[in-house]
Parts: structure tokens; C-alpha cells; sequence
């Protein structure tokens, strides 16, 4: 598969609080559907303290009884793959396996991850891995004892682990010097997997069966009268899990699973570590990426997340692409999303809608002639830019002045846009102009190409001049249907100007 989009197309929903907040991480949650008697009862149940977390499960079926049986027979065998897999059980198969460093009996289901971890280390070329159990206690223990640890120490650990023999011979298992297994990057995918296919060995006449663990889910067949489950990618640093939705998805037959890096950090003296570790070096990622995975397979996608985020940007979505029916949603630290190739066809009816819409902001402004009286007229220095109604920057539309020390003037633009590390100047800077009329365009799209959502935007004008003033004008518009016109008179330094914003949906 190539890449064919390098950046998202993403409309979240209006409830977004803003833009860029919005995109700091994200769960997933899913819609709930109504009763179709004709295509199936829904019954549906709620789970605590599975996996850590919580369960939920709901089945479009022709008998509530077989359902909630089926139900019960899930959660039982979940409570079993925990009992061999867990990492938190002392007296789980993993951890005797870990303390004994061998075994002739193997249950299967921890030769089936053992081997899918191996897989996956090889596959991500050393991004993903279950060979991080040292590594872990070794910044366990720092951060008991409060030190931050050498680079090379961690290095040292992280290297012996990855150079350990691991031996799977029938049931047997046998563990090098310096590897301790710590699976959870791809067991939950797993659980959820067998979790799936007995329900749907269970229950033969269901039309539509999900399986959510903790946001990571398995979504099969789909609901009536729907071609697909909704499913919402949301932000849970909202105070709600179910508001400040960023996207929404349909999917059919496929699992989705997240991962990312503000959830747990480690706290060192004065400093922060995120909790998620590079195989390569044994050292904490630094601004690492937020993924959403969706695969046929929870495992798959489970395993491909946790990989993405110990990548850049562009590795990830390298490494997404190389691989067969994986797409990827991706934001890194600054908040920037980008989008595998193939994203946008998962989006929801209302959201590929949106994602053609045609939308654009004329901006008409003038340059004042000189003040009556005034002896020495300096061409100003202009700078355009989009905001949310936060003041946070998104698009950077135009400057007028090209030499450095022009820069801070304009005080406002400098605080809130200029000094931003993923500025563009040159695709937007140009020489100061005479006084006259002049136009700006814009398209929707943040600095990294990214369309925003619909919602209320500022647009601001700043001019400051030598030997004049200097002014900033700010103005709401909306991105939605329709057609605003908004005048503004002259203001000091920020000439009349006239802003035109239009939307279109796409039938």
C-alpha cells in the first residue's frame, strides 16, 4: 500500500471544546443502537475489574437467554486467559514462568502470545516489544529510590534483553539471562480475540456482537439497520468519557485499539518520564505519538499502537502503510494529527460528508494611507493569522516583513504564532506593501495541513509600524453552512477590511 495522504482529514464533533485540545488523546467509546425485533434483540451488559478496567459487551440476537449465557461464558473465560496472562498475578502462568525461568507444561494461550510478541518484534524492526520486564524494574527502582538513572545503564539492560535466548519447543518454554516477558502490549488484543470468537461460536444466529475492553474492542457484523457500529473517538481529558468526541468511525467486522502517553508518567526528583519505554535504548519516549489502530484483529491492532509510539510521525505512518489492511489515525505531541491512506473511508456517514465540504475565507484588507500631519510614512508590518477562541494559533495566513528583527513587534502574533517550532514563514511571509487594498485566502486548514472543525474561530489582524502605532483586531466567524459577510472599519494601525466565509456540503 502507498501513502496517499500525509495529513488528516479530521472533523471532530462540534462539541469539541477546541481544536487543538481536542487531539491530546483519545478513547474510543461506541454508540448504542435500538431494538430491532426483527433483526436481532440487543442485549447488552456491563463489566468491572476485567483486566484492570472495565468490559462491555453487547449482542444483536435471536434469544436474550443464549446471549446473556454466552455473556457469562466470556467473562469466565476472560477471568481464565488472566489467570496465565496477567502481569499484575504473582500466581499467573507469566509470572511463574518469569520466576522459574522455564516450563514443560505451557498453557497455550501463553505460547500463543510468547510467539505473537516474537512476531511483532521482528515485524516492527525492534519498536514493539514483551522483552521489557528488566527494563521496567530497573526504572521501578529508580523511581523508588528517586535517581534518575544513567543512559547507558538502561541501555546495558535494554540491550541484554534484546540479545536473550527465548526458547518455545512444544509446551516448553525457556527464558534467556537478563529476559523477563512483560506482554501487555498485545495480551489484551488477544483476550479480546478469544472473548470474540466464543461469542460468536456461542451464538450462531447473531447478526452484530462487540466486545470492548478498556476502549480497545472487537466490532462484528453490524446493527440494524446500520452499515456498521459507530464508534467515537473521544478526548478523556474532558471530564466526561462520553463528550468532546474529536471523530467518529463505522466500522464493520474490525477492531480499533489506542495507544499513547499522558496516561502514567513517572515522577523522578523534579523531572517526568512517560511510562512507556524504548526497546532500543530502555529510555522513557520524549513527546512520543498518540495512535489509533484499526486491523482485523484486536492483537494486530493492539501490537501495531504500542509499536507507533515509540516512532516519529513519519516512521509510523511509514511502518502503517507497509503493512495490509492497517489504518492508522496519529497525533503527535504538539497536537497534529495525520492519517494512513485509507482512514477517511472508516469515517462516518455525517464526517465524509464533512470532509468534502467546500470551504473558503476571503479576507479583503487595506493598507492605511498616510495620517494627515504625519512627517515619516514606514511601510507596516502585517501578520494574519487563525485562532481558536482560546488564542491558540492554527494557521498563519500572512506576514508581511522578512527581516528577523521585524519580528517581535508584532507582539501579539510573535507570543501566540511566531514562535512556534512548526511555523512555515516562508509559504506565507512576504515583503511589506505600499498602502492599497489587498487579498488573503484560506482553505480550512490548520499549519500542518490539517482541516479543522466546525466551530467558532478567531481571525486576526495585527499592524505595527516605525514611527506609528501598533493595533491587533480580532474577529469570530464560524465554520459552518452558509454564507458571513463581516465588515470591520479601520482600527490605528489595522487598515478596513472585509471577511467573506463560506461552506458548502457536498450531496
Amino acid at each position: 500500500m502507498t501513502s496517499t495522504h500525509r495529513r488528516a482529514n479530521i472533523l471532530p464533533s462540534p462539541r469539541c471544546k477546541t481544536a487543538r485540545r481536542a487531539l491530546s488523546c483519545i478513547f474510543i467509546l461506541t454508540a448504542s443502537f435500538a431494538l430491532n425485533s426483527v433483526q436481532g434483540q440487543e442485549v447488552s451488559r456491563h463489566y468491572e475489574n476485567v483486566l484492570g478496567t472495565s468490559m462491555d459487551i453487547t449482542v444483536y440476537g435471536p434469544e436474550q437467554a443464549a446471549s446473556e449465557t454466552a455473556m457469562d461464558k466470556v467473562a469466565e473465560e476472560i477471568a481464565r486467559l488472566e489467570q496465565i496472562l496477567s502481569t499484575y498475578r504473582d500466581d499467573s502462568d507469566l509470572m511463574q514462568l518469569n520466576t522459574s525461568r522455564s516450563t514443560d507444561n505451557a498453557p497455550q494461550a501463553l505460547i500463543d502470545v510468547i510467539s505473537a510478541c516474537e512476531e511483532w518484534l521482528e515485524r516492527s524492526e525492534g519498536s514493539f516489544s514483551c522483552r521489557l520486564g528488566e527494563v521496567i524494574a530497573f526504572w521501578d527502582n529508580a523511581e523508588e529510590a528517586q535517581l534518575v538513572p544513567d543512559r547507558r545503564a538502561a541501555n546495558s539492560v535494554a540491550r541484554m534483553a534484546r540479545d536473550a535466548e527465548l526458547l518455545i519447543e512444544g509446551s516448553s518454554i525457556t527464558l534467556g539471562e537478563g529476559l523477563t516477558l512483560e506482554t501487555s502490549g498485545l495480551a489484551k488484543g488477544y483476550i479480546i480475540d478469544r472473548g470474540m470468537d466464543l461469542l460468536r461460536s456461542e451464538l450462531p444466529g447473531a447478526t452484530a456482537i462487540k466486545l470492548d475492553i478498556g476502549g480497545d474492542a472487537v466490532y462484528w457484523g453490524s446493527p440494524p439497520n446500520a452499515s456498521g457500529w459507530i464508534v467515537m473517538i473521544a478526548d478523556p481529558e474532558s471530564g466526561s468519557d462520553n463528550d468532546n468526541f474529536i471523530s467518529s468511525l463505522t466500522l464493520a467486522s474490525k477492531a480499533v485499539a489506542t495507544s499513547g502517553h499522558n496516561s502514567r508518567t513517572r515522577q523522578i526528583l523534579m523531572r517526568e518520564f512517560s511510562h512507556i519505554l524504548t526497546p532500543q535504548s530502555g529510555w522513557p519516549v520524549f513527546n512520543g505519538l498518540y495512535a489509533v489502530v484499526i486491523a482485523d484483529e484486536a492483537l494486530t491492532a493492539d501490537a501495531i499502537a504500542t509499536a507507533m509510539t515509540v516512532m516519529d510521525s513519519e516512521a509510523a505512518l511509514g511502518f502503517v502503510e507497509s503493512l495490509p489492511d492497517i489504518e492508522a489515525l496519529i497525533i503527535d505531541s504538539s497536537g497534529s494529527p495525520v492519517i494512513s491512506s485509507g482512514w477517511n473511508e472508516y469515517l462516518s456517514e455525517e464526517l465524509q460528508q464533512l470532509n468534502n465540504a467546500n470551504f473558503n475565507l476571503t479576507l479583503e484588507y487595506t493598507i492605511p494611507e498616510r495620517e494627515e500631519g504625519e512627517a515619516v510614512y514606514e511601510r507596516p508590518y502585517v501578520a494574519v493569522w487563525i485562532s481558536d477562541t482560546e488564542r491558540i494559533a492554527l494557521k498563519n495566513l500572512l506576514l508581511l516583513g522578512v527581516e528577523e528583527r521585524w519580528m517581535g513587534t508584532n507582539s501579539r502574533w510573535w507570543r501566540r504564532a511566531g514562535r512556534r517550532a512548526t511555523l512555515e514563514q516562508s509559504n506565507v511571509t512576504r515583503p511589506t506593501r505600499p498602502p492599497g487594498e489587498y487579498t488573503v485566502t484560506w482553505d480550512g486548514r490548520d499549519d500542518g495541513g490539517n482541516l479543522l472543525p466546525p466551530g467558532t474561530y478567531l481571525l486576526n489582524v495585527e499592524a505595527s509600524r516605525e514611527h506609528g502605532g501598533h493595533n491587533h483586531r480580532a474577529i469570530e466567524f464560524s465554520m459552518e453552512e452558509g454564507t458571513q459577510v463581516i465588515e470591520q472599519d479601520r482600527f490605528g494601525e489595522v487598515g478596513a477590511f472585509r471577511v467573506t466565509v463560506e461552506m458548502s456540503l457536498t450531496e
